[in-house]
């Protein structure tokens, strides 16, 4: 009986906990949650008909597999520099209106010792070129080998075709990404591998893919694939480069030390979070997914952070609450 009653309890503290973490990340992100809609909304029906569907046509004189891996490359790449400039010039901004959106209020690497920093930041540098080139290679190899993607306009995608291929598409990766992340933290593969991308304890956008080129390989680039392999011919090059664009969106975003409200990548329910990944990082413990944190409900990993946030926000709404008296 006791043990029923413990699981019991167990049970109710850890949905108890679900309750709490949802309720936060929603509140938080109060009118945000609007621009976040409204920028998932203008990516899925204006970048595919006006951007995508023009470029599609100035290609069409390649052939396919060409086609697949210019999309592919130039993606990664500019995808990449992109997002991290974005971030350079908010973290360079150092403005009150961005820092109130930081998951952790201790300094960034380059303000607690700009020294270390400067070494680290070659490293940085180093690996994500090495893990760049990597994922390139990769690219070109998947290009010539793999049943080719449609690239036609004839077959260009419905609105409905992108969003339920790509929804499969984040679920399959979370759950690639859930299971080799969790197996990358095992003691022995943890030290020799994974231990390189945790050398921050504060994560940064630009430590995205800081990491070990067997890690990046089998941890971040070949779960991003997965999907398209099982749909095949099934997806058009249009939907994998929205796709693409997505993964890469939300890791830099996840990384990037801020909660930001208006983050097209965390409006479904059980998402994951730059806080929870920020969590990961300052705690080395549970909240192994990418897109979503279903996985750690249901293996429990991620009850020390459903403590965390539970402790962290009801003190939260304590102190707004003696305010208002």
């Amino acid at each position: 009986m006791d043990s029923l009653s413990d699981l019991s309890i167990n049970c109710a503290d850890q949905i108890d906990g679900i309750i709490v973490r949802e309720e936060s990340r929603y509140q938080r992100k109060g009118y945000g949650l609007i621009f976040a809609v409204t920028l998932t909304m203008l990516g899925f029906c204006v970048f595919p008909q006006q951007i995508q569907f023009q470029l599609l046509s100035q290609l069409q004189s390649f052939q396919p597999h060409y086609i697949q891996m210019i999309i592919m490359i130039s993606t990664q790449l500019i995808g990449f520099s992109l997002g991290n400039l974005a971030m350079y010039l908010i973290y360079k901004a150092n403005s009150p209106f961005f820092e109130n959106y930081r998951t952790r209020k201790n300094p960034w690497p380059w303000d607690e010792n700009p020294e270390a920093w400067k070494e680290k930041r070659v490293q940085v540098w180093k690996s994500t070129c090495i893990n760049m080139s990597l994922g390139i290679m990769m690219c070109i190899i998947d290009c010539y080998l793999s049943p080719k993607l449609r690239t036609d306009l004839d077959s260009f995608p419905s609105l409905f075709e992108m969003i339920w291929q790509i929804v499969f598409s984040m679920i399959i990766e979370d759950t690639c990404f859930y299971w080799s992340h969790r197996t990358l933290h095992s003691p022995k593969l943890y030290s020799k591998i994974h231990k390189k991308h945790h050398e921050f304890y504060t994560s940064i956008s630009y430590a995205a893919v800081y990491a070990h080129p067997i890690e990046y390989m089998f941890g971040d680039v070949i779960p991003v694939f997965v999907g398209y392999k099982i749909l095949g011919s099934k997806m058009h090059i249009a939907t994998i480069w929205l796709w693409l664009i997505m993964r890469i969106g939300e890791t830099i975003d996840g990384h990037s030390g801020y909660e930001f409200p208006w983050s097209p990548f965390r409006i479904l329910p059980f998402s994951s979070s730059a806080e929870s990944h920020n969590y990961h990082h300052s705690h080395n413990d549970g909240n192994y997914g990418s897109f979503f944190t279903y996985w750690d409900t249901i293996m429990g990993s991620d009850k020390s952070y459903n403590s965390f946030i539970k402790k962290k926000y009801r003190n939260v709404n304590k102190i707004q609450q003696k305010k208002q008296e």
